[in-house]
């Protein structure tokens, strides 16, 4: 009998000392699990150092807030942003002609997801050469960089305005803005299209303007589309994920329009612009959620004629928006979201 009795107190301090391993076990999955839910998820973001890129720039706070940790993978161009996004970063910036683009190449892993910036890119023109219409323009000299959508824009607007593009006298230039603005300046050109801040720059300093007559962006058919947000579909398969960012991207975009000061002052401390400048900059730029898919559409039509397609890629376009995770996020129906006009 007491070696039965011994035989069973065996068994159950086996028994506990097997609870006790098991119960420390679940304790440590526990607190495993724990530390991952509440680290931050890591997200990659492409982005140009531009005055347009300031709701993403400036996510920060509401990132970190929605549960994001943010690093920055700066890049030059659409083009550059693109090749990023393909590459497997999970958000980036793209142009309004880019679905066209991508839609030529066969590209399946990038989608456009929201809006962030119409305008920010126009004409201005020398200080003493007087602008009362869009045909005042045909025998001038006016500096653009080939190839680039501001140009392609210029061109399709002053189209649209019954400008003689034949008669105006174009002048290559690079994107740069120093050498473009000397020769502004200096009288060699007359007007200068390209993008913010490197015009307001000639306005801040007294010798050159913007023309009430020839804003590039005010064609009912092209509008004024400049930047647009993009993201991986590796990145959109968790839904929770990707409108939760939206949410954070929102409510960035919504922050800094509503504070032009501090958004001033945050563009100011990363493009190294001065102040003055990017104030007059702020003025030119409409920082919105909303993609105009129409537009888009329009100008993908106009991809061989300028050359960023071979083909119309016009058809192919809405298949590369997605603005379902938005409407979420924002809670506005898609159709008010892809659209700035009824």
């Amino acid at each position: 009998m007491p070696a039965m009795l011994c035989g069973s107190l065996g068994v159950w301090r086996s028994y506990v000392s097997a609870a006790a391993a098991l119960a420390t076990f679940a304790a440590i999955v526990a607190m495993a699990c724990n530390v991952t839910a509440d680290e931050p998820t890591h997200v990659r973001i492409t982005v140009a150092r531009s005055v347009s890129g300031i709701p993403l720039w400036g996510i920060g706070p509401f990132a970190e807030k929605a549960g994001f940790r943010v690093e920055y993978i700066p890049a030059g161009t659409n083009a550059d942003m693109q090749r990023n996004l393909q590459s497997g970063v999970e958000l980036g910036t793209l142009g309004y002609q880019s679905p066209a683009v991508m839609a030529e190449q066969n590209v399946a892993n990038v989608k456009i997801i929201a809006g962030e910036q119409l305008g920010g890119q126009n004409l201005i023109m020398r200080k003493g050469v007087d602008i009362k219409s869009w045909k005042d323009l045909e025998g001038k000299r006016i500096g653009r960089p080939p190839g680039s959508y501001v140009t392609i824009l210029f061109t399709l607007a002053a189209q649209e305005n019954g400008v003689d593009v034949s008669k105006v006298n174009l002048i290559s230039t690079t994107s740069a803005g120093p050498a473009e603005l000397q020769a502004l300046k200096s009288g060699d050109l007359d007007g200068l299209v390209l993008w913010s801040p490197v015009l307001d720059r000639a306005v801040v300093e007294g010798y050159g303007y913007y023309p009430s007559c020839c804003d590039i962006g005010k064609t009912e058919k092209y509008g004024a589309g400049n930047q647009i947000l993009a993201a991986n579909t590796d990145f959109l398969k968790n839904r929770d994920v990707a409108v939760r960012f939206l949410k954070a991207y929102s409510e960035s975009l919504d922050f800094y329009v509503k504070n032009p000061d501090k958004a001033v002052s945050l563009i100011t401390e990363y493009t190294g612009v001065s102040k003055e400048v990017i104030a007059e900059a702020w003025k030119h730029g409409i920082w919105d959620v909303r993609a105009d898919v129409r537009t888009m559409v329009n100008v993908a039509k106009q991809g061989p004629v300028f050359g960023f397609s071979k083909t119309d890629m016009s058809a192919k376009v809405p298949g590369y928006v997605d603005m379902s995770y938005l409407s979420a996020a924002t809670g506005r129906p898609v159709d008010q979201l892809t659209r700035f006009v009824d």
